[in-house]
């Protein structure tokens, strides 16, 4: 029991409370400056890697891939916008002869023909042809996180499109899906198992988009120096040119609720995509992973 005597001992603890709280004010005060200079740093990396590298790029020329027929693999009707924007929007404006294979029409709220309607304006926003669009119309591949899809129907859609297009270069989710969706990383499956079966031709490279974690999937152009660091196969875009992608999102009215308004504000992937080249070894890696 803590007892007090005297006006002595009224001075001593205010005299020692009036200290702690001006010590922890001013930790914290120190602490707010540390990280706001770190912050301050960063951003001023950040720019000095847009303006350095991501705005001076030349756009003409083969980019990354080096690709001339790229086969783009996607799930949902609005997947080529949210996460594949700046590598079909490059791709184009370099001439590459890109191809959108969607294995759904999105069907999952009734509006697959919408959504269907939508792909379309939102591609040609992209720069995709009409006639290098196809939608899978499939009832073993409804729109839905909780249908599996089997792995050997999307294969062989895959393989088909593959040798009907002389495709060189094929690119679409990994494993993580990006948003961890389960038809997302059910097409990265499928073509761990063309890798397997070896259906993948020698010709045909294959890339996988990379899954980030979530505080850097909703940095924007933040994300820029972890991007260039991390990865050597990256499509980043200028400011003029995410407006584009964002023009191609807005296509899809339907999905247009409020949180998507604030996904395409913030997400990386509306303005950064870095890729992967994968082989069979690094799938019986990723299975592995899974066992």
């Amino acid at each position: 029991m803590l007892l007090i005597n005297g006006p002595y001992d009224i001075e001593y603890f205010y005299n020692f409370y009036v200290k702690v709280v001006a010590e922890t004010f001013l930790y914290l005060r120190n602490f707010a400056l540390y990280i706001g200079l770190w912050l301050l740093g960063y951003l001023l990396v950040c720019c000095v890697v847009y303006r350095r590298y991501a705005r001076r790029l030349p756009t003409r020329r083969r980019g990354a891939l080096g690709a001339k027929r790229v086969l783009v693999v996607v799930a949902h009707p609005d997947d080529e916008c949210m996460f594949f924007g700046p590598t079909i929007f490059r791709l184009c404006e370099q001439g590459v002869d890109v191809h959108i294979l969607c294995l759904s029409n999105g069907n999952y709220e009734g509006k697959g023909k919408i959504r269907r309607t939508e792909l379309w304006a939102a591609c040609h926003e992209l720069g995709v042809p009409d006639e290098n669009i196809c939608v899978i119309m499939d009832s073993r591949l409804q729109d839905d996180p909780k249908v599996q899809w089997p792995v050997p129907v999307i294969a062989k859609l895959i393989h088909h499109h593959l040798e009907a297009l002389d495709i060189d270069t094929l690119v679409t989710f990994d494993r993580g899906g990006v948003s961890s969706h389960a038809n997302h990383s059910a097409v990265f499956y499928a073509v761990a198992f063309m890798f397997v079966e070896k259906l993948i031709t020698k010709k045909c490279t294959v890339y996988t988009l990379d899954s980030v974690n979530i505080l850097r999937k909703y940095i924007g152009f933040l994300d820029l120096p972890l991007s260039f660091v991390l990865s050597s196969k990256r499509y980043f875009l200028r400011w003029t040119e995410s407006r584009r992608i964002v023009r191609a999102m807005k296509r899809h009215r339907s999905q247009m609720v409020w949180f998507r308004y604030l996904y395409v504000a913030f997400s990386r992937y509306m303005v950064i995509n870095t890729l992967r080249r994968i082989s069979l070894a690094d799938i019986e890696l990723e299975l592995e992973v899974d066992d």
